[in-house]
């Protein structure tokens, strides 16, 4: 089954391209990593797979379907979207923001069901932040709103998940209980996420993307993420030392 698929898919913002001619399958149980340099287009092609940014050329489709052509209700049952960083303007309580989660399935009604709030709550037990509902989300570290929008994301439960640096504002501790939790996922759903950790990506990953100045490098994390790829991407030198990838500073340009 595919739940998404790209054909020559290009972006582009002004004269600079970002992704060139990407053809892409993402399939349930897939973990996908997109990895690339500061600016390279990681969080651009992120909102395009939603929607929130029209690609200059290709096709893009979810379950067999272009997005344009899905219904809004429908196509956020499908994929939703862990935005990088969250801002919020106004007092609202941490399990009302969870519950934002549950609007696509509010078909006919304009209130909370028990069902949606018993959803809202497992999603943050199962962020750890079950004890945190009735917190104002503007009293929250950034970690925590991080993990209460993740929260909404598990309630919304769309088939494709698609994770904006979800680990970027986490200790190591929550980083390791976020990656166990989208293991997790994995029996369900396809995740799709942005990091700019390598080895995270070579521990975790199923897939890699690796994109860098239109350039794109796309298969299962063991044969995208070598030397000479990461070399190729980001301009310097890696190494292995046992599992792990090693930035190595070149002596010749000293």
């Amino acid at each position: 089954m595919t739940l998404l698929a790209t054909h020559g898919l290009k972006l582009a913002i002004g004269n600079r391209t970002l992704v060139q001619d990407l053809d892409w399958v993402v399939e349930p149980g897939q973990l996908w990593c997109l990895l690339g340099p500061n600016g390279a287009g990681k969080t651009t092609l992120l909102h395009a797979l939603c929607g929130l940014r029209h690609p200059s050329a290709g096709t893009l489709a979810i379950d067999g379907q272009p997005l344009s052509a899905i219904e809004p209700g429908k196509l956020a049952r499908q994929r939703g979207l862990m935005p990088q960083q969250q801002f919020d303007a106004f007092s609202h309580t941490v399990l009302d923001t969870v519950l934002v989660g549950r609007a696509p399935y509010r078909v006919g009604r304009q209130w909370d069901s028990e069902q949606d709030r018993a959803v809202a709550l497992e999603a943050l037990r199962r962020v750890g932040l079950d004890g945190l509902a009735g917190r104002d989300v503007l009293g929250l570290s950034g970690g925590e709103r991080q993990r209460v929008s993740l929260a909404a994301l598990l309630a919304q439960s769309p088939e494709l998940m698609l994770l904006d640096e979800p680990t970027s504002h986490q200790d190591v501790g929550h980083q390791l209980a976020l990656m166990r939790l989208v293991h997790e996922l994995l029996a369900t759903h396809a995740v799709i996420m942005t990091c700019h950790d390598i080895n995270l990506a070579a521990r975790h990953a199923t897939h890699v993307l690796l994109i860098s100045g239109a350039r794109h490098w796309i298969g299962s994390a063991q044969s995208v993420l070598t030397e000479g790829t990461l070399q190729a991407a980001f301009g310097c030198r890696f190494e292995r030392n046992g599992s792990l990838f090693v930035a190595v500073e070149d002596s010749a340009r000293d």
